[in-house]
């Protein structure tokens, strides 16, 4: 079942990135760059991208031969990845490999993925076929960029191709540690330079988008667009508080809504799982709907009480006009949520069923961080 779910996302992304990437054959073609060591593990590296931060890649690939048992270990920092999966089927061997950081993972045009040992202890092939999509910071393919097949190629002694690989060389000589890749941002949002053209120093959520910018937890909707009064979604909060987490492993989310194939499947299971999030109904979560301020109030009261913060006190709703328009499910967390400071109103009303604009979203969690969690 693991296997299945995982591999439904491998095939949800590869679609999804399919309907809105343009073809491949308008950009340069990636590589896939593997580097075997004689004894069963082969080093993987992408490579000719275009630079730009990369911060998930689902790849998959087809072997010659049986492998049940291999296993993945990924390269950089604290890269999360979830379990090797791994399927036999006719001979050959399809793996799926899934990563994701709060930071980039490439370096530039260059994007070490890490080991996959196939558990033979011996010679290993190249891959018969590849394919990959790539994620942005919020976790969903990135427009405009590579996504599908990719080409493989065997890594080049002479130059070192695998020059990233932790492990011995081909001539190489002894293991050093990696070096830490360079972040996208260098710096705290303090020094961050932000860049959307749509946020400026005077804009009223400036500093609060350097905010959740600098620390991963926002990205823009284009390299250079911000779309400070769009929409977010539903989905889209959970999985910032979920990487927020660390992005831990959930059982599957009890949402007919939501399918293993998604990007935000296993964060809405673990915010179900922790009692963060309880649905629109009780079988379905409308991961896609723009997010209410009553909703987004609602779900960091619950985080907040997740993470042990006392979320018993609340502000008196009635100094404003339209308390009456709070849903009772939300009434204590839109209480608890004005007392905190992370709601203060728009135009001195509360507008619970008003859709939390991408700005406001920052602010609010910008607030969270500071006023509730006593983060830096």
């Amino acid at each position: 079942m693991k296997a299945k779910s995982i591999l439904s996302l491998a095939s949800a992304l590869l679609l999804a990135a399919s309907l809105c990437a343009p073809a491949l054959a308008a950009a340069r073609r990636p590589a896939l760059i593997c580097d075997g060591d004689g004894e069963g593990v082969l080093w993987l590296v992408l490579e000719d991208l275009d630079g730009t931060g990369i911060y998930g890649a689902q790849v998959e690939l087809t072997l010659d031969g049986a492998y049940p048992d291999c296993t993945f270990t990924p390269s950089g920092r604290d890269v999360y990845s979830p379990d090797c999966v791994a399927e036999v089927r006719s001979g050959r061997t399809e793996v799926t490999l899934y990563l994701t950081d709060t930071a980039p993972l490439n370096r530039g045009e260059r994007l070490p993925l890490g080991e996959l040992d196939l558990g033979t202890g011996r010679g290993e092939p190249l891959p018969e076929a590849a394919s990959v999509v790539l994620l942005g910071r919020d976790l969903q393919p990135l427009e405009g960029r590579m996504s599908g097949s990719v080409s493989i190629e065997e890594a080049d002694e002479d130059d070192g191709g695998g020059s990233d690989r932790p492990g011995s060389r081909p001539g190489g000589g002894k293991d050093e540690p990696l070096p830490e890749a360079p972040d996208e941002i260098d710096g705290t949002d303090e020094t961050v330079v932000l860049p959307f053209a749509d946020v400026g120093p005077g804009d009223w959520f400036y500093e609060e988008v350097r905010y959740v910018y600098s620390r991963g937890m926002m990205g823009g909707t284009a390299p250079s667009a911000f779309t400070p009064g769009g929409t977010t979604t539903r989905a889209m909060v959970v999985t910032i508080l979920h990487r927020m987490e660390g992005a831990p492993a959930a059982p599957a989310a009890p949402f007919t809504d939501v399918s293993a194939g998604q990007y935000y499947a296993v964060p809405v299971a673990w915010a179900a799982s922790c009692g963060v999030v309880t649905g629109a109904t009780p079988t379905t979560f409308n991961p896609e709907a723009p997010i209410t301020r009553q909703q987004l109030a609602a779900i960091l009261w619950r985080y907040a009480e997740y993470k042990g913060v006392d979320v018993s006190g609340g502000a008196d709703l009635g100094i404003f006009p339209d308390a009456d328009r709070v849903a009772p499910y939300a009434a204590q967390a839109m209480a608890w949520a004005v007392e905190a400071g992370l709601i203060a109103g728009v135009d001195g009303r509360l507008d619970p069923t008003g859709q939390a604009t991408r700005a406001q979203t920052a602010v609010i969690l910008t607030r969270m961080c500071r006023n509730v969690l006593a983060l830096p």
